[in-house]
């Protein structure tokens, strides 16, 4: 079912974004400095989208890792308490 929903959400992201660069064929031109440039708007737009999700990609990267340490060091912590307690639990019944 997930595979599925995956899917069709990743066909119509695809239709969508054809039907964009279709729509936005003009071009443009991009001044820097001393560079001028000209491109279509459409390959300009998913040019400055990819250079930001790779810009997220290096700063989330060192964030996610940290969290998944802090997790795991958590998941020890709490197996060790829930063993702790369950030997209390078992000298609690033997003195009943």
């Amino acid at each position: 079912m997930k595979q599925t929903t995956n899917l069709g959400l990743t066909i119509i992201t695809l239709i969508f974004v054809v039907i964009f660069t279709l729509q936005n064929t003009s071009e443009v031109s991009i001044t820097l400095l001393f560079w001028n440039i000209k491109t279509s708007l459409a390959l300009l737009i998913f040019s400055l989208f990819s250079i930001g999700v790779i810009i997220a990609i290096f700063v989330l990267t060192p964030i996610i890792i940290a969290l998944k340490s802090t997790l795991k060091k958590d998941k020890k912590i709490i197996s060790e308490l829930q063993e702790t307690s369950d030997v209390y639990s078992e000298k609690e019944v033997e003195n009943y």
